[in-house]
């Protein structure tokens, strides 16, 4: 089966021809898509798509997808990369089922051994990192038009695999992420879109999750805890009872132990 490589960028295109050069021959077609004002310096047999920037993650990435011609579509961002044994498992999954549409990855997001975060666990060491975060997202689909993404940040494919009755399932396959290191600079922004995400799909699963993890990072830890709160009490389930209670005993060692 056919593989494309998607990857949206702002003018970094350093970074990516180093992932080009890491996914070899797995990927023989490749779309960048890039937002910044910057021309960058096309390398290869790239497909390059210009989008002007507006703070949505979605609509660049749908746009760069009318341009796939493969069967399947490896979605990559700039600071991450995959490694060997992952891209044989990327190779062996899109040939191993005909009814499955998608499939799940562990985004796994590095940190430094000092950083404290909900969700942080200890991993297998790569590249001298043992502190990690594991998130679960679709990165491998089938190119199909009724797959796209959708919402301004942290963009997924879920509902529209859902809609079109598509079936989607877990993987062993790893990515490994970088962007967590830098968050710190990324930090506002990000919780700037999440709050944006919230007003305009309040109905959206995940949207009071993305505004409690962001606040949380930029130290607005009550914001962050009526954020899971609401979800809690929306949804009743652990995604957001889990993080809640993190959140509040956090806030209960800053005041001194007082609730």
């Amino acid at each position: 089966m056919s593989i494309a490589l998607l990857i949206m960028i702002k003018d970094e295109f350093k970074a990516v021809k180093n992932i080009i050069n890491s996914i070899g021959n797995v990927c023989e077609e490749k779309i960048i898509v890039v937002t910044g004002n910057k021309r960058v310096k096309e390398s290869g047999d790239c497909k390059i798509l210009y989008f002007p920037w507006h703070d949505d993650y979605s609509t660049p990435l749908n746009a760069g997808l009318r341009l796939c011609e493969s069967k399947w579509v490896l979605r990559l961002d700039s600071d991450e990369e995959i490694d060997k044994i992952n891209l044989k498992r990327v190779e062996k999954a899109v040939n191993l089922r005909d009814d499955v549409w998608a499939y799940e990855v562990n985004q796994r997001g590095y940190l430094p051994e000092n950083r404290v975060e909900f969700g942080v666990k200890k991993v297998k060491k790569y590249k001298n990192y043992t502190n990690a975060v594991d998130d679960r997202c679709i990165r491998l689909f089938r190119n199909d038009p009724r797959v796209f993404f959708q919402y301004n940040t942290h963009e997924t494919l879920y509902d529209s695999l859902e809609r079109a009755n598509l079936k989607y399932i877990k993987s062993n396959i790893v990515i490994h992420h970088w962007g967590k290191l830098n968050m710190k600079d990324k930090a506002p922004y990000y919780y700037k879109l999440a709050k944006d995400r919230l007003r305009r799909y309040p109905e959206e699963y995940q949207s009071y999750y993305y505004l409690g993890v962001s606040a949380e990072f930029i130290g607005k830890l009550e914001e962050s805890y009526e954020a899971f709160k609401a979800g809690y009490e929306k949804y009743k389930s652990d995604y957001y009872r889990i993080p809640m209670e993190f959140i509040k005993e956090k806030r209960r060692r800053l005041n001194g132990g007082i609730n």
